[in-house]
């Protein structure tokens, strides 16, 4: 009753705002529920940014992380309370890339739901079984919102329309936060570089694993120093390990037990995409990040020590066999792996993969969202 009697007050205090006037320059912004500047909304702001326009560009932030990084031009704006209502009810067009949980979105108000990934692990509708019981109501009061979804690739349109509740058009133009996998800059490589003080002659492996439901670290076990001897054996130069967490476990960070001279810690660094944009060699387990770092169609590689007890909690929508990465379960098997590469037969996994998924990415996702957006200010 109690939680009837709170949805209820929630509601009109959404609904009381809607006697605001709609601001006909204002675009608010959300990433992954209040974090700082990144993914799929920092490469559209950054495109709005460049077209000079005067506009409002609002950053929903929560007070957990004090370090925005948000560009000049774009005021930050608490996640939570009554700020964040005013703020998305007075606003023309919303930016997402997670389940909003707006109450309600006037006539006149246009949302763009961005999404962050490609589905190799199963999600929303395909996941239910694993899903708080509350959360199907909620997707689909969010998708019953959206007016515009993307995606990188006829699969993950076809996923998204089967498994996450939209009837909402839905554009395959690709995803914003890769564009700067096909033209990362030199001014990006001195950033990175001086960032995380790495020697300019260095090259870099990505070690990137997801987070497990149960916290645990414990399947991270990387022989670090065996990857990198691998590495220069088979790619030669002089090779660094940045080793980044899932955001969801970033605080566990320094009690990760991988350490050498050559290894560094890079999970504060802000921005994964324009690491694996720089990266010579990337490997994860059951990320989606690898499938965007094929896009630069350098060497990736899947290791993993828990498939079994991972495909009971989650399990995958995309079967292993069907990636052009092998994945390694072992140590042994991964420096072999990385020893043996063929990059011939690499990239013809890659080019059957991008053709039988479809897919779509060439590098102007953000500007066509920006397209959008600046047709639906009008």
């Amino acid at each position: 009753m109690m939680d009837k009697l709170k949805y209820l007050a929630v509601s009109m205090i959404w609904n009381a705002f809607r006697l605001l006037p709609i601001q006909k320059n204002k675009i608010v912004v959300s990433n992954f529920y209040g974090r700082p500047f990144g993914d799929n909304p920092k490469a559209i702001v950054n495109e709005l940014l460049s077209r000079n326009l005067e506009l409002d560009i609002v950053w929903l932030a929560d007070s957990r992380y004090p370090n925005l990084n948000l560009p000049e031009g774009v005021r930050a704006a608490p996640y939570g309370g009554l700020s964040r209502i005013r703020e998305l009810m007075t606003a023309k067009v919303w930016v997402d890339d997670c389940r909003k949980g707006a109450h309600v979105k006037r006539k006149g108000q246009f949302y763009l739901q961005t999404w962050h990934g490609f589905a190799i692990k199963r999600c929303e509708g395909d996941a239910v079984d694993v899903l708080p019981p509350e959360y199907p109501a909620f997707a689909a009061r969010d998708s019953a919102q959206t007016d515009l979804v993307l995606t990188g690739s006829r699969y993950m349109t076809d996923y998204t329309r089967k498994y996450f509740w939209y009837s909402c058009d839905i554009a395959e133009v690709g995803t914003p936060r890769n564009d700067v996998l096909f033209h990362p800059t030199e001014a990006l490589r001195k950033q990175v570089y001086g960032f995380l003080h790495i020697p300019a002659h260095k090259k870099i492996a990505i070690y990137a694993p997801t987070f497990r439901v149960d916290g645990s670290l414990e399947p991270y076990a990387l022989d670090c120093q065996g990857v990198l001897r691998a590495c220069e054996e088979r790619f030669g130069g002089e090779f660094v390990l940045l080793v980044r967490l899932h955001p969801n476990i970033q605080d566990k960070a320094e009690q990760l037990n991988l350490s050498g001279d050559n290894v560094i810690q890079a999970t504060n660094y802000p921005d994964l995409q324009e690491l694996l944009a720089l990266a010579d060699v990337t490997i994860t387990d059951y990320s989606s990040l690898i499938v965007d770092f094929a896009l630069t169609r350098r060497p990736g590689f899947l290791f993993a020590t828990d498939l079994a007890a991972y495909r009971q909690d989650r399990d995958l929508a995309v079967p292993l066999e069907k990636l052009p990465f092998q994945m390694n379960e072992s140590n042994q098997a991964l420096t072999a792996c990385i020893r043996d590469f063929d990059d011939g037969a690499y990239q013809n996994r890659l080019e059957e993969f991008f053709t039988e998924y479809g897919f779509a990415e060439q590098g102007h996702a953000a500007k066509k969202c920006v397209d959008w957006i600046l047709e639906h200010l009008k």
